[in-house]
């Protein structure tokens, strides 16, 4: 698993780390993002409302991947050791079998970000407990990679953002969901 994703991130993401917030500004081309709640509101408040997070970000990996299909994970674990241990506690609890990946240094001193990587599919429980953990901003810069799809999904609190393989792929996604597309005119 980690040599396979190890070699898609460099092939791909030409010697980017894997910083999911700065995917969209390298990628703008192919980047498209998604809000999870109507009039873009930000934070679910109530049981409907968290249902449609879940809607709109198993809609759109269902389109992007397909039921089946097996995914990666890229979980975040913080410190300031230069020595990875686990992901986040809460994101460790639902993936206890994920693997160190790679470490990014940051930008502040002697601070690391240790990503680690679980392999799911799609319809996993694990993925919904996720996605409302990233809704309520308790995590975040998660990073699903379909290899097979060449795209990367990076769910945050507000949306998700998707980087496809081409521009004419992200226009066709942009199209079929058009509806939760920001009105702002740089997608933002």
């Amino acid at each position: 698993m980690k040599e396979a994703l190890t070699k898609y991130w460099n092939s791909h993401f030409e010697g980017l780390a894997p910083e999911a917030h700065n995917l969209k500004h390298e990628f703008k081309d192919r980047w498209v993002r998604f809000h999870s709640l109507p009039e873009s509101k930000r934070y679910p408040d109530f049981k409907s409302e968290y249902q449609e997070v879940l809607t709109r970000y198993n809609s759109l990996l269902i389109e992007l991947f397909g039921l089946q299909s097996s995914l990666l994970v890229v979980l975040p674990e913080y410190s300031d050791s230069v020595k990875p241990t686990k992901p986040e506690k809460e994101l460790y609890e639902l993936f206890p079998n994920s693997q160190y990946w790679c470490s990014v240094a940051q930008h502040e001193e002697e601070f690391y970000w240790h990503l680690h990587a679980a392999e799911v599919t799609l319809n996993s429980q694990e993925l919904n407990s996720l996605f409302r953990l990233v809704a309520n901003d308790e995590v975040g810069n998660i990073i699903i990679v379909g290899i097979a799809a060449n795209t990367v999904f990076h769910p945050y609190d507000g949306g998700a953002d998707v980087i496809l393989p081409s521009t004419e792929q992200r226009n066709e996604l942009k199209n079929k969901f058009s509806m939760w597309l920001s009105a702002h005119p740089e997608g933002y």
